[in-house]
């Protein structure tokens, strides 16, 4: 028998799932689409998608702290439907600006959903389960991201536009799933002390300090993975090589998430939480160096791709529960918001790699990489510093 508790869950991935597929769909043409449809110019197109990927980071701050004030359910349901009409709005408009402004208000739009999702189960869930859901929840993610792509590849073929109605779609099922399914939350907290809501108290917190500049830089790493490999190889290779590398190294590491993303993350537990980010660290760092030596070997990328994932895969959930931990109670969607500011770090990665390839020989771009994971690390460590963690180990082992 399925109770409440469980239908919300898998409807909460169901819904996860659905919309990463349709927006898997559609991201990687928007440039195209831009070009094609409006004669936008290359450059002036990813200067617009840079921005509407930042905007989407900061207003998922602002709204994400909102959302400790509110039903969280509601609230993605809002954000869900914005997320529908907003893509049925693309293929209706005539406008480039109104395109672009379309799809920074569908980023703010996933951006609330996502914080807010992850604040939901941090609510709800018993310590011993947040691992496990969030590891799926990242599963789900990254088998939306594997299934969008040839999805909307398929559908550009027939039509540019598309797209955009699989993604409005795909979104229209969430709806039905939350509402009927999922529970308001109703939070007991039986040995805990709400915490009087207070933005104030992200500024002053130093540990989410520390695990939100972590996040920067490891997002910097690992957020902007594809983009980062093909612009290397082109660099020092050329554009049929580039595309060979990736089109091995995106199934890599599709494959290596979706097969070890669950079993993984939940062992993941206070008490282990130190040693199993130590070793997300190295099989980083050992996944860079490898990437660093592969040359023309495709074996060797693919090897490299697949220990480069398991330090992702690492620290996926393993950032989530630092947040959990230190986030009080009644300001979890708060500090879930914050921790999104670490997507900063993938936006950068495009511009800095490409003046890295640019100005110092190629190989320095992974040596960077991989010196910066290691201070995403120490970061990290310090953040724990400030916060004691036994706490933890009881209910972790519960």
């Amino acid at each position: 028998m399925i109770t409440s508790q469980q239908r919300s869950i898998i409807a909460l991935l169901a819904s996860s799932l659905l919309l990463t597929i349709g927006r898997g769909a559609t991201l990687p043409f928007m440039t195209i689409y831009l070009n094609s449809q409006y004669g936008m110019a290359v450059d002036r197109v990813g200067l617009a998608m840079t921005v509407a990927m930042t905007v989407g980071v900061f207003f998922s701050l602002g709204f994400g702290i909102l959302a400790d004030k509110f039903d969280k359910k509601r609230y993605m349901l809002i954000a869900i439907t914005i997320f529908v009409v907003s893509f049925i709005g693309i293929p209706l408009s005539h406008n480039a600006v109104l395109v672009v402004i379309l799809f920074s208000i569908i980023n703010c739009a996933y951006s609330v959903f996502a914080t807010v999702v992850k604040a939901y189960f941090s609510d709800t869930l018993a310590p011993a389960a947040k691992s496990k859901v969030f590891s799926l929840n990242y599963s789900f993610l990254n088998i939306g991201w594997t299934i969008g792509p040839p999805l909307g590849t398929l559908l550009v073929m027939q039509s540019s536009q598309l797209p955009f109605w699989l993604a409005a779609a795909c979104a229209a099922f969430p709806l039905v799933f939350i509402q009927i399914w999922v529970q308001r939350v109703m939070v007991k907290h039986e040995e805990e002390t709400l915490q009087p809501w207070s933005p104030s108290l992200l500024l002053h917190d130093k540990a989410l300090l520390w695990f939100t500049l972590s996040g920067v830089l490891a997002s910097f790493v690992s957020g902007s993975f594809a983009s980062c490999i093909s612009q290397y190889v082109m660099a020092v290779a050329d554009n049929a090589f580039a595309q060979k590398v990736v089109a091995l190294v995106l199934p890599v590491n599709a494959v290596i998430v979706v097969m070890f993303q669950y079993v993984i993350g939940r062992t993941l537990r206070a008490n282990n939480i130190r040693p199993m980010m130590a070793v997300g660290t190295l099989c980083f760092v050992l996944g860079l160096l490898g990437f660093m030596i592969s040359g023309s070997q495709l074996w060797l990328w693919g090897l490299s791709a697949a220990v480069f994932t398991i330090g992702e895969i690492i620290y996926a959930p393993g950032e989530y529960m630092l947040i959990d931990h230190i986030a009080p109670p009644g300001m979890k969607a708060s500090y879930f918001s914050a921790q999104a500011l670490g997507w900063l770090g993938a936006a950068m990665n495009p511009l800095a790699t490409g003046i890295i390839l640019t100005t110092l020989p190629g190989w320095t771009l992974f040596a960077i990489l991989a010196a910066t994971i290691v201070f995403a690390w120490l970061m990290m460590l310090r953040g724990m510093q400030i916060r004691p963690w036994d706490s933890g180990l009881s209910a972790a082992k519960a």
